[in-house]
């Protein structure tokens, strides 16, 4: 399968991933499970031309989709939503109410605004990289979004992918779905290998340490999340060892410099900004 948006890796029996590329129009990673002469998808990435490739893939890996499942409230997770509109699309219930509120809007502030980003990415010489997946973007605007229709709370039993609602930590509402036939974990944006976690949102960290339990208890043996590679469960340490530096740090007055463990993850920035943010708390 050949896409513009991801690369795709089989990660185990009946799970793949759909890893965003820097030039795409994905912008977030995705994940196809295959249930038995049907497939799952889960998140859809920013745009619709990302989302039909995902879709396209999961009917070539594993069938005719049944259902898209989005994992958090964030636009390069539900942006291509349109591309299944079809069909069932689940989320928790507070995500379903932050996608009705702010996805059309959204989706309409990104052809308002896409004059202001071009003049800033000329202004600090954006990569080219860039160039290319805003020109990928814009060349699909103005487009529609696909609201949920389905919600669950606690746990949804997929037949064969089981989807789990951590709360409140990254967003208002954080779902992870585990696959456990292939022992595959796909945390969304709360568990995310070599980039650095985004805890700028005001929702108390302790939140996200319990959801690390909870994922931890799985007993994954292949972990993936909404940006970064596919990760073995050393991922989820690497997590929470990532919130408790933060943590330990932010208690103790003064500017700190990024450590040496996590001074190669990408966005950079993420760790001042979080640092900040449990500062103000």
């Amino acid at each position: 399968m050949q896409s513009d948006h991801y690369s795709f890796e089989h990660v185990a029996d009946g799970a793949w991933a759909a890893i965003a590329l820097p030039a795409g129009g994905g912008v977030g990673n995705a994940c196809i499970a295959d249930l038995g002469g049907r497939s799952l998808v889960i998140d859809c990435g920013f745009t619709p031309a990302a989302a039909r490739d995902l879709r396209s893939a999961a009917e070539e890996f594993a069938g005719p989709v049944e259902r898209l499942v989005i994992t958090h409230g964030d636009f390069d997770h539900y942006g291509g939503s349109a591309a299944f509109a079809d069909l069932p699309i689940l989320v928790t219930e507070p995500t379903r109410a932050a996608i009705t509120e702010n996805g059309s809007a959204r989706a309409a502030r990104l052809q308002a605004q896409l004059e202001d980003e071009i003049a800033e990415m000329k202004e600090r010489d954006a990569p080219e990289w860039e160039w290319e997946q805003i020109d990928r973007i814009a060349a699909q605007l103005p487009f529609d979004i696909a609201l949920p229709t389905e919600t669950y709370d606690g746990e949804r039993d997929l037949g064969g992918a089981v989807a789990i609602d951590c709360g409140a930590a990254h967003t208002v509402s954080d779902a992870v779905v585990w696959l456990p036939r292939g022992r595959v974990l796909f945390a969304g944006d709360l568990v995310t290998p070599g980039n650095h976690l985004n805890l700028t949102r005001g929702h108390p960290p302790e939140n996200w340490l319990r959801a690390l339990d909870r994922m931890q208890a799985l007993q994954a043996e292949h972990v993936f999340g909404g940006h970064g590679p596919v990760a073995g469960p050393e991922a989820i340490a690497d997590a929470r060892g990532y919130i408790e530096t933060l943590l330990d740090l932010a208690a103790q007055p003064g500017d700190h410099d990024v450590p040496e463990g996590y001074a190669g993850w990408a966005f950079p920035e993420g760790f001042q900004q979080n640092l900040e943010a449990l500062q103000a708390r």
